[in-house]
């Protein structure tokens, strides 16, 4: 190959060929020779090219540096929010952990304690009884007890009569010189009537000491079986302020009227507790206490009758990530709160009530709707497969659905909803207030 400039002997090159003069390439091959000849023009646009794409080439390796660079920062960035997110989970994993060993403690305080109101209740009504019969046999042995004296004070006057006779009877034998046959004999029947009437007063002065003692016994075991039943009342009353307490919390804390929440359970059940009638007149002295302890047994079990059927309770049990509150979102009002976790984790009710619905809707997919009376009704949605059937009767902890990713859904999580008279309300106000006792 040869590069030829081409001559001009007759002027010098002006402009653009001053500098980029023509310029004639030859190369020679099995063909025979070609030659190219490369005007100012062409020798520019080519200059041209090769520094644009020289530049080019620096913007290139410059862009794909900055973004590797970019690149690493947001993998490190991403890294180090994923540790953090982690650490927090792991946190809250623990925090609830720990949080679920305490509720289980106080529900397992708040069990023994009910436990206790109800066995003991029949006892305090077996101690009234008791101490009815034993009051009963008292008063036996006390009318027992005054007839002996009686006896005995009447004894003791015929002995003394008696005596009376004999000494003048005696002074009179003495005045007759040893007395007749007749006055004799009614000496020896006096006498021996005296004798009768010494040894009956004998035995009604040991009547009289064994019903003593037998009184004495059972005073002393009233005395007992009273201090018993105090205590007994003590431990009651103590254990309904145990039982009380945290269920009036509760119930404040969700902002519920317990006097309406009463009222509605004895309108729909019809038992009732404290004392009969006929109990209560035979047992005058439980009229303040007993009373007052079956008539806070019978709220406590109104109580408890009650929250039964509010939703109260966290409706997933396993670890899971709160996406989403109740409130304004995008403009609209989210009904519920979102809990997302990995597909099929278990759904429990979080009330007794039945299955008002189980099938699908629009929007919600896979959705189980559970009535709890009262007005209350929970929504389950986004549903990946329903345990339940409608007219179901369910209880607060049984396993209802599997969650999913049915329905308007960006990913596994289960929609939770809280109607009140067919109003949303903030589901997480009610889960606070039933932390401290479920």
């Amino acid at each position: 190959m040869r590069n030829s400039s081409s001559e001009n002997d007759t002027a010098p090159d002006t402009g653009l060929a001053h500098f980029l003069p023509t310029q004639t390439i030859s190369f020679s091959d099995s063909h025979g020779v070609h030659s190219f000849t490369l005007s100012p023009v062409k020798r520019l646009m080519l200059v041209l090219g090769g520094v644009s794409l020289a530049i080019w080439g620096v913007i290139a390796t410059m862009t794909v540096v900055l973004n590797s660079s970019a690149d690493t920062q947001m993998r490190l960035r991403s890294a180090a929010l994923t540790m953090a997110y982690e650490s927090r989970l792991e946190g809250l994993r623990e925090e609830r952990t720990l949080l679920v060993d305490q509720l289980e403690r106080t529900t397992g305080r708040m069990q023994i304690a009910q436990s206790q109101l109800m066995a003991q209740q029949e006892s305090i009504l077996q101690i009234g009884a008791e101490r009815q019969e034993m009051d009963t046999e008292i008063g036996a042995i006390r009318h027992q007890l005054e007839s002996a004296l009686v006896d005995r004070d009447t004894a003791a006057q015929q002995a003394s009569r008696l005596n009376t006779q004999l000494s003048s009877l005696q002074d009179l034998m003495t005045e007759r010189l040893g007395g007749q046959q007749d006055e004799v004999a009614v000496v020896t029947s006096i006498t021996s009537a005296l004798a009768d009437a010494v040894q009956a007063r004998d035995m009604e002065q040991e009547k009289v000491e064994v019903l003593r003692t037998e009184l004495d016994s059972l005073e002393l075991q009233r005395n007992l079986n009273a201090q018993r039943q105090d205590r007994m009342l003590n431990q009651l009353e103590d254990a309904l302020t145990v039982s009380m307490v945290p269920l009036s919390n509760m119930f404040d804390a969700a902002g519920l009227d317990v006097d309406s929440l009463l009222a509605n359970v004895r309108q729909n059940y019809s038992g009732t507790g404290g004392l009969s009638n006929e109990r209560a007149e035979a047992l005058p002295e439980f009229d303040t206490r007993v009373q007052g302890i079956l008539a806070g047994l019978d709220e406590l079990a109104s109580l408890n009758a009650a929250a039964s059927r509010i939703p109260l309770v966290n409706p997933v049990h396993s670890g899971y990530r709160l996406s989403s509150r109740f409130g304004p979102r995008g403009g609209r009002l989210h009904k519920g709160l979102d809990f997302a976790s990995s597909l099929n984790t278990p759904i429990y009710a979080t009330a007794d009530g039945t299955v008002k619905f189980s099938g699908t809707q629009s929007g919600y997919g896979n959705v189980v709707v559970l009535d709890h009376g009262g007005g209350y009704e929970t929504y389950y949605a986004h549903l990946n497969r329903r345990l339940v059937t409608v007219g179901q009767t369910i209880s607060r902890g049984d396993r209802i659905a599997l969650m999913g990713n049915t329905g308007r859904s960006t990913g596994v999580h289960l929609h939770y909803e809280i109607r009140k008279d067919g109003v949303a309300v903030n589901p997480m106000t009610y889960i606070k207030a039933g932390r401290n006792v479920y």
